[in-house]
């Protein structure tokens, strides 16, 4: 398990690489549907950080508020702290890269809609006017385990 800097800062080498930017939203979005996913896949969370259901989505605080000051503009990876000791496996390099891969053409907008959707584990915990509260990880892998479910049950040609 990781901090979400470490699979923050491979969405960023990744977009670098890729000669593409990433606003603050989108680095938000693309760490915690990656973190989805890696539950739904591996039983085990990818990272340890808590992820909380604020008003406009599930948001990783600690992420948050690092990446804030950048407003609407590109997190820049050679100025911005993203703290981390932990060295990512080979598996979970490829892991994130496939998230990046299935994502990347998305806006920040368009991901935080993804999750914001009926059913998804935000609209479960999410309450108006509550302060944030910590979506369970339980809840966020039973939701990406459905969406697994559902995939490989349709039929090939869909």
């Amino acid at each position: 398990m990781y901090n979400c800097f470490d699979v923050a800062k491979q969405f960023l080498k990744l977009a670098k690489e890729d000669g593409v930017g990433i606003e603050p939203m989108k680095l938000l979005k693309l760490t915690y549907i990656a973190h989805g996913w890696y539950m739904g896949f591996n039983d085990e969370p990818l990272i340890s950080n808590n992820v909380q259901a604020w008003k406009y989505g599930p948001v990783i605080p600690e992420l948050y508020h690092v990446t804030k000051r950048f407003g609407y503009n590109d997190v820049d990876i050679d100025i911005v702290d993203l703290y981390s000791e932990n060295k990512l496996t080979d598996y979970d390099k490829h892991f994130i890269n496939l998230i990046w891969n299935t994502y990347k053409t998305f806006t920040g907008l368009e991901l935080s809609s993804k999750t914001h959707k009926d059913g998804t584990p935000w609209s479960l915990v999410y309450k108006p006017g509550q302060m944030h509260k910590v979506i369970d990880n339980g809840v966020i892998k039973d939701y990406y385990k459905e969406l697994i479910h559902e995939q490989s049950s349709k039929p090939a040609n869909s």
